[in-house]
């Protein structure tokens, strides 16, 4: 079938639909489509709210001023009116749409046919779309085509959501041995830190529970709760070990931890994208926390819940220059700091699961 001709008969749709399932890879899925509809190219495309981007096209793009890995402002694409309903999923006859004759990608590429299918995850959520055009009218394209479209587009989107899956599968086995890595590390320096940070872990899930965190979510505020003091691997021994109070001078220098533990996250594969809030672990609610005087929502929700189970564990953990205090009066200084240090929204999902707790960390 050469492109610009018409489509494929019944049997031959159905012979590349099977070619398509079978293959199994999303370029052969889009070559098919570019087979069956007769067009000069075929493609898919990701989306976000600012850029459409090429991740797949077959056929010469060259003359639509297109390839793969071409990025264009989603304002100025056909699939973003298409998306907010100002044109239809099918036009077989540009020249015969007021709307899409108006739009200056249609004179800038001389487009005759379009076809747009949005691209959706099986959980709902949006990822692109599927495409095909041609720079001469396609009026063989209907409900048959349409409908066969439509096959090939659900064949895409689980290939890709295939990939996605086994992606975040490697990359969730990376973060893991990153995390185990990065723990020994704190133990082999510092056992409280360490301690520390397991009970955090422990106080943050049930945490994450009361405010129902989705399971992705709660996989990363584990790893933060577990990562949130790696920075003081940087921090000397004389003051990690110090047995006293910190003076002025040794509390500027161990309010960098956060710092340096993002800095190492960064250059950590597989724990990268938990920098940030390591950085903001010790950022208030009010926004006099540090290092960069967050206050409120722009404090990422891991850092939220994670800074104040940081802070009642230390509250009622005994350190060698002073004792724990009892839960009661820990509890009290929760609901003290709450719009100030503390989001209230946290401090409320935390006191409900400190009761819930079966091995509290300090009795009263």
């Amino acid at each position: 079938m050469e492109p610009g001709g018409r489509g494929a008969t019944d049997g031959d749709g159905l012979s590349t639909l099977e070619q398509a399932a079978v293959g199994a890879s999303l370029g052969r899925t889009v070559e098919a489509v570019r087979d069956l509809l007769g067009v000069e190219i075929a493609f898919v495309t990701s989306m976000d709210d600012e850029f459409q981007r090429f991740e797949m096209l077959a056929g010469d793009g060259s003359s639509f001023g297109v390839n793969e890995d071409t990025v264009i402002p989603v304002e100025e694409t056909y699939c973003h009116h298409v998306l907010e309903g100002r044109l239809p999923n099918f036009i077989p006859d540009v020249r015969q749409n007021e709307f899409a004759m108006s739009l200056p990608a249609t004179e800038a590429v001389n487009l005759g046919a379009y076809v747009s299918l949005p691209l959706t995850f099986s959980n709902g959520e949006f990822y692109g779309t599927m495409c095909a055009v041609s720079h001469e009218a396609q009026p063989q394209i209907g409900e048959r085509e349409e409908q066969f479209l439509r096959v090939f587009a659900r064949l895409a989107i689980d290939q890709i959501e295939r990939e996605h899956l086994q992606d975040r599968v490697v990359e969730a086995e990376r973060g893991l041995v990153a995390t185990t890595a990065l723990l020994q590390a704190i133990e082999a320096r510092d056992s409280y830190t360490a301690e520390h940070s397991k009970a955090v872990v422990e106080l943050a899930a049930t945490v994450a529970e009361q405010l129902g965190i989705g399971e992705s979510e709660g996989v990363d505020l584990a790893r933060v709760a577990l990562l949130h003091d790696i920075g003081k691997i940087a921090i000397p021994d004389s003051i990690l070990r110090k047995p006293g109070p910190l003076d002025d001078q040794e509390w500027e220098l161990m309010r960098k931890h956060p710092e340096y533990g993002s800095d190492l996250i960064e250059r950590t594969p597989g724990v990268v994208h938990l920098a940030p809030a390591v950085r903001a672990e010790h950022e208030r609610w009010d926004g006099e926390g540090y290092p960069d005087g967050l206050a409120g929502e722009e404090i990422p929700l891991a850092s939220q819940i994670v800074f104040a189970c940081d802070a009642y564990h230390a509250m009622v953990s005994d350190r060698p220059y002073r004792k724990g205090l009892g839960e009661k009066e820990a509890r009290r200084r929760l609901r003290e700091g709450a719009g100030t240090q503390f989001n209230p929204a946290v401090v409320t999902a935390m006191l409900a699961a400190l009761e819930q707790h079966v091995e509290p960390a300090a009795q009263e």
